[in-house]
């Protein structure tokens, strides 16, 4: 509704105003990007909701200066999906995220499955950038940026930016240092929010063992 409402005032205001205020957001979206790009790391805490399928929560630390790196803690929170993700992948579960891919630490049900091993690689997609980056980058990208709001934010003074990408629509939450603060992307019925804090956060990861981990495209079903 927001956004309906700021692109009526924008029409109103004439197209020059609009150009000139669409350039400001892409600028303002291109500072905050370079500023977290600098720092490097920060404590996340984030949540997934599938629309109610799958809800989680997960908490941790990531580094993005040189690829991606950090762990991260998830908990299922409900859905439909809560007791079988709990059975296969336990609760609480680990995520380890390293330069070439992301482990996930399953249960041990579900190693029993899979001759003994714990862990899934996820490999990238090599044309994702994967830091917290990449969406203010997005938002530059797709032109069609715009300002909703000055809004607090767990306690900071923020200005609230939204755009779409797509079938996505994102929207993140500035401070006056320019580092972002909040992050949500929303498709259809998935939705997942990011908050970051503590920018410079020391952030680890150790690579599982190779005797421990498969790939996810050699993942046996569970009825296999």
């Amino acid at each position: 509704m927001a956004g309906a409402l700021l692109a009526g005032c924008g029409t109103a205001r004439g197209d020059q105003e609009d150009h000139r205020d669409r350039k400001g957001v892409q600028d303002d979206l291109r500072i905050a990007r370079a500023e977290v790009t600098q720092a490097g790391s920060a404590r996340i805490d984030a949540t997934m909701d599938t629309g109610g399928r799958l809800r989680t929560r997960s908490g941790g630390t990531l580094d993005w200066t040189d690829g991606v790196r950090g762990t991260l803690t998830v908990r299922v929170t409900g859905g439909e999906l809560a007791a079988s993700t709990r059975a296969l992948g336990g609760d609480p579960s680990q995520t380890r995220y390293l330069p070439d891919a992301y482990y996930t630490r399953m249960s041990d049900r579900f190693a029993r499955l899979q001759k003994g091993r714990h862990w899934i690689r996820h490999p990238y997609d090599t044309q994702s950038d994967l830091g917290p980056a990449g969406c203010l980058k997005t938002l530059v990208e797709t032109g069609d940026a715009y300002r909703v709001a000055a809004e607090t934010v767990r306690g900071a003074r923020t200005t609230h930016y939204r755009g779409t990408a797509g079938e996505q629509r994102i929207d993140v939450w500035v401070d006056a240092r320019h580092l972002l603060v909040r992050r949500t992307q929303r498709a259809g019925d998935f939705t997942s929010t990011v908050h970051y804090r503590d920018y410079g956060a020391r952030a680890a990861a150790e690579r599982p063992p190779a005797r421990d981990t498969l790939d996810l495209a050699d993942v046996r079903p569970a009825d296999g």
